[in-house]
C-alpha cells in the first residue's frame, strides 16, 4: 500500500513538473512574437471589374390602345306636329335657349307668345332595342302648363309599336317650356311633337 501511495506522489510531481515546463515554454514563444513589432494587418479591398456585363436590351412594351366604344345612340325632337305637318327639328340645347329668349322678350312687352321649349331631356334608347338595332319613333301629346311644366302625356302613335313609348314619356314628363303668353297672360295649351329613336 505505501508502494503505491509513493507511486502516486511521483507521478505528480512529475505531472506537475511537465505542466510548468510547458507553461514556461508557452511564456516564451509570446514574448518572442511580442518583441517581433506590431502584428501586420490584412485589409480587404474590392476590386471594381471594369468589364461589367450590359444590362439585356429590353423592348419597351407595346401600348395598345383601347377600343373606343361606339357613340351613344342619337334621339332627334320634332318639334310642334300641326295640321300642314310641318316639322322642326331640334339641333341643341342652344338653339332652345335662344327661342326661350325670344318669346321672353316678346311676352315682357304684353302681346302674344306662343311657348318656347326651356329643358329638353333626351329619352334613354332601350337596351333591348339598342342591342337589335331597331329604330323608330314616337308621337306623343301632352299639355304645356301656364307654368311651363308638362302634364297629361299622352302616346298618340308609335313604329314600332311596344318599344320606344315608355321612355318617350319619362323623358316628356321632365320637360320645360315658356308657356304660351295670350294677351299678356300665361295660359295653358296642348302640344304635339315626334320622338325619333335612330342609331
Amino acid at each position: 500500500m505505501a508502494i503505491r501511495v509513493g507511486v502516486a506522489v511521483l507521478l505528480g510531481l512529475f505531472t506537475t513538473f511537465v505542466l510548468f515546463w510547458i507553461m514556461q515554454a508557452l511564456v516564451g514563444v509570446e514574448a518572442e512574437i511580442t518583441e517581433g513589432g506590431p502584428p501586420t494587418s490584412v485589409e480587404f479591398v474590392r476590386l471594381r471589374r471594369d468589364n461589367a456585363p450590359p444590362p439585356p436590351d429590353r423592348e419597351p412594351p407595346k401600348r395598345v390602345k383601347p377600343e373606343q366604344p361606339p357613340p351613344p345612340p342619337q334621339m332627334n325632337i320634332t318639334q310642334r306636329i300641326n295640321p300642314n305637318e310641318a316639322t322642326a327639328d331640334m339641333s341643341s340645347l342652344v338653339d332652345v335657349a335662344e327661342a326661350a329668349a325670344e318669346a321672353t322678350e316678346l311676352g315682357s312687352g304684353g302681346g302674344d307668345t306662343s311657348s318656347a321649349p326651356l329643358v329638353r331631356v333626351e329619352p334613354d334608347y332601350p337596351p333591348r332595342a339598342q342591342q337589335r338595332g331597331i329604330e323608330g319613333w314616337v308621337e306623343v301629346e301632352f299639355t304645356i302648363t301656364s307654368i311651363g311644366t308638362v302634364e297629361d302625356p299622352k302616346v298618340l302613335r308609335a313604329n314600332p309599336p311596344g318599344i320606344f313609348e315608355q321612355s318617350t314619356l319619362r323623358a316628356v314628363r321632365r320637360w320645360r317650356y315658356n308657356p304660351q303668353v295670350v294677351n299678356g297672360r300665361p295660359v295653358a295649351r296642348r302640344e304635339r311633337t315626334r320622338i325619333r329613336f335612330q342609331l
